[in-house]
């Protein structure tokens, strides 16, 4: 019932949210869309040596266009044109969402039965931190624009997808159910994962630099050659067959996709040291602003410290290790993000769909640190546990307020746009519409006009400007 009622409210939140001025050009789409679209690979920017916008993110310019072009006509067999738009943003965010939620609670209880008392209490420990509203600007996943959704949401649960199996045998100890399929689909599924999204790449080549740099070593140290030639070989020869299976294409593919990165269009050169100048504020914006991230920060401190005093056990152990990578990752993965350029709406480098993965990191280590607290401390210890994180999830909550009318004058101007017989609307408010910004010139809505007669808002294509 409270995970029911949380996924509803965040539902409705999410029906209440503006458009963004990305989709007109993802979903007509504009002309530099078209290009990414016939260039599935980028394979041009290797033989032609094209430059061109995202020339490595196909499959999410693609899922986006497809999705709003079909979504929206099927459900206005139900509800009216304009709805249908709103309507299918916040399915599609409500879905992943929802996907992301399982994913970390299936990671966080080591198993995919929803109805099984420990899958509940990790979904029910991670739910709240998600944000539609409230810190939404600090440690948002789903973000408020569809866009922006396709290009780092849906990407990061997809990755967290495939190593879904990878976690669950090496950390939980369980085989796979659908081995074969694996075996089958999770090469072009890696192929799929490097070329959707900015972050995945650099996800996973620093999560197996990681993973192999621990497996050797440990390997090494373990060794009874006596030769350090041998011993490194032999390192190596040890390592799980499944951890190339799963790790070496998805890597080379990711590299791939970074060199064809290089030639996006949209990157601004600026001198690395002044990127790097940015990182200190970015963190302190991003982490300390607000209450969300230092109530998670303490909150995992606790767990950690409870575990590391009372329970050395091999699970406590295992929370332990998990932590101090958790930590090592988010280190490195800030500290190469500069590398990844500059946009002018992330001046500081770090925001929040630029750390998704830190915070789902830090999502996974709280939800499976508290689970385990919850089943190894005493009775009388509960008692003042729970209250504790119980606070915390309320704190959660109650900073995601609900704001249902944000997209209210924008549905007004919708409205007025397609009930207008003008053929340039001029519109009453000075709300957005399908823009970043008010449209002051009628010819810069001509992308726009062209997406609501493909939504069947407008019969015809209409222009529109703001007063």
């Amino acid at each position: 019932m409270f995970l029911l009622a949380n996924l509803g409210y965040s539902f409705v939140q999410h029906l209440s949210q503006p458009l963004d001025g990305d989709m007109s050009w993802n979903i007509v789409p504009g002309n530099n869309v078209r290009q990414i679209l016939a260039d599935p690979f980028g394979i041009n920017v290797i033989l032609r040596n094209q430059s061109y916008p995202n020339p490595n993110r196909f499959f999410c310019h693609w899922t986006i266009k497809e999705y709003f072009t079909i979504t929206p006509l099927v459900l206005q067999k139900f509800v009216q044109p304009i709805d249908s738009i709103y309507l299918s943003c916040a399915l599609v965010k409500i879905i992943i969402q929802l996907m992301l939620i399982f994913l970390l609670a299936t990671t966080i209880s080591g198993t995919m039965n929803f109805l099984k008392l420990d899958f509940l209490m990790g979904a029910a420990l991670v739910a709240p931190i998600f944000q539609t509203n409230g810190y939404q600007d600090y440690m948002g996943i789903i973000d408020t624009s569809a866009s922006y959704t396709f290009f780092y949401a849906l990407p990061s649960a997809l990755l967290f997808l495939y190593f879904l199996p990878f976690i669950l045998k090496y950390y939980h100890k369980k085989e796979p159910a659908a081995r074969l399929l694996i075996n089958v689909l999770w090469i072009p599924f890696a192929l799929v994962i490097s070329l959707s999204g900015p972050l995945n790449p650099g996800i996973v080549l620093i999560f197996s630099l990681l993973l192999f740099y621990n497996t050797i070593t440990n390997n090494y140290f373990q060794a009874d050659q006596q030769s350090f030639l041998k011993r490194i070989i032999n390192s190596i020869l040890r390592i799980p067959k499944s951890y190339w299976f799963y790790l070496l294409p998805i890597s080379i593919f990711c590299l791939y996709s970074l060199y064809i990165g290089r030639y996006n269009s949209y990157n601004i050169n600026k001198p690395l040291i002044e990127l790097y100048s940015r990182l200190p504020n970015g963190i302190y914006h991003q982490f300390m602003r607000k209450l969300g991230f230092p109530v998670l920060f303490t909150v995992i401190a606790l767990n950690i410290i409870i575990i590391r005093i009372n329970y050395n056990t091999i699970e406590g152990k295992k929370i332990l290790g998990i932590f101090k990578w958790i930590g090592i990752f988010s280190l490195l993965y800030i500290l190469l993000l500069p590398l990844g350029g500059y946009r002018a709406y992330r001046a500081n480098i770090l925001r929040y769909d630029t750390i998704i993965p830190i915070t789902l990191s830090l999502m996974f280590i709280f939800g499976i640190s508290t689970l385990f607290l919850f089943k190894t401390l005493p009775t009388k210890h509960r008692f003042w546990y729970i209250p504790i994180i119980v606070g915390v999830l309320y704190i959660f909550i109650n900073d995601n307020d609900a704001r249902f009318d944000k997209n209210k004058c924008e549905r007004t101007s919708l409205k007025e746009i397609a009930e207008s017989k003008d053929k340039i609307v001029q519109l009453p408010n000075d709300c957005t519409v399908l823009s970043w910004g008010k449209i002051i010139k009628p010819m810069d809505s001509q992308l726009n006009s062209r997406l609501l007669t493909i939504w069947r808002v407008t019969k015809n294509d209409r222009l529109y400007y703001n007063k």
